[in-house]
């Protein structure tokens, strides 16, 4: 039972049940009714909770030396050795190919998408480009769209349009969400030697970055009023102006982004909301 708690505290299940609930989204925008759909959706969901599972762990174990230079992460399992890294590496490939295996169940380009979540959560993110580049989130960032997509080829067995917009949301979405964390625990990735963009530049340049994606972000949206109506404009309206004024906030007190990375994750949650509701009425 310890193990299984241990596995179970470097999956970050909050991480998981946003990325589940993004499935979903992309599955509910891209759906046309058709023989299979309830089957398609409930495996490419599974899969998408077995591959971001998994990933989540590789990720812990590949980066142990890395949290354990940072207070915020030195106690993880992964860390103080709680969890042996080779046995972390196993379960963490194991989950992921499962959840790619599901994502086969479906069709070849839903696993596709699972898959190149994974390869660039893994091997481009945190393998190659977290410790050499401040703009590493912003590569990093199509894992999250690769959720959505593979959502949308679950239902449509292609990426559509629509489908494709919510996926460029995400991708919008993460810098802004992860810089604005960045900033309240900058001495950590300075201290660990991660040139996260808004650890690495002054306070007053990465908020406006922030804001800046924010706003891209904001307008960005927008583009997918057509394809799904009111329902999703009344649903996002309020979050979004929330989030724009944190945004703007930030500006002129930094101490405001740590409340903007909190509502942050509220705000993707309303729009994953708002894309599912406006489908089924």
């Amino acid at each position: 039972m310890d193990s299984i708690r241990n596995y179970a505290s470097l999956m970050q299940f909050k991480i998981v049940a946003l990325l589940v609930l993004s499935s979903a989204a992309g599955f509910a925008i891209a759906y046309r009714s058709y023989l299979g759909a309830f089957t398609a959706f409930i495996f490419v969901v599974i899969g998408i909770t077995f591959s971001s599972s998994g990933a989540e762990v590789l990720n812990k174990v590949l980066e142990r030396d890395i949290d354990r230079k940072m207070n915020r992460t030195r106690q993880r399992a992964s860390v103080t050795g709680k969890i042996d890294h080779r046995n972390g590496i196993i379960v963490g490939i194991v989950l992921s190919a499962i959840g790619i295996g599901l994502g086969y169940m479906v069709n070849d380009l839903t696993a596709l998408m699972i898959l190149l979540g994974f390869a660039f959560y893994i091997i481009i993110y945190t393998g190659i480009l977290k410790t050499r580049s401040r703009f590493n989130i912003i590569v990093g960032s199509l894992a999250g769209s690769f959720c959505v997509w593979a959502g949308v080829t679950a239902a449509a067995g292609t990426i559509t349009m629509p489908g494709f917009l919510l996926g460029l949301l995400i991708f919008l979405w993460v810098p802004g969400h992860i810089w604005s964390f960045a900033i309240k625990y900058r001495k950590d990735y300075i201290r660990a030697g991660v040139p996260m963009l808004t650890a690495v530049e002054s306070t007053s340049t990465g908020t406006k970055v922030i804001a800046f994606f924010n706003i891209l972000m904001a307008a960005f949206s927008a583009l997918l009023i057509p394809y799904l109506g009111v329902y999703y404009i009344v649903i996002l309206a309020i979050p979004l102006a929330v989030l724009l004024c944190l945004s703007f906030k930030t500006l002129v007190d930094s101490s405001a982004t740590w409340i903007l990375f909190k509502f942050s994750s509220v705000f993707l949650t309303f729009v994953f909301l708002a894309v599912i509701v406006a489908r089924l009425l």
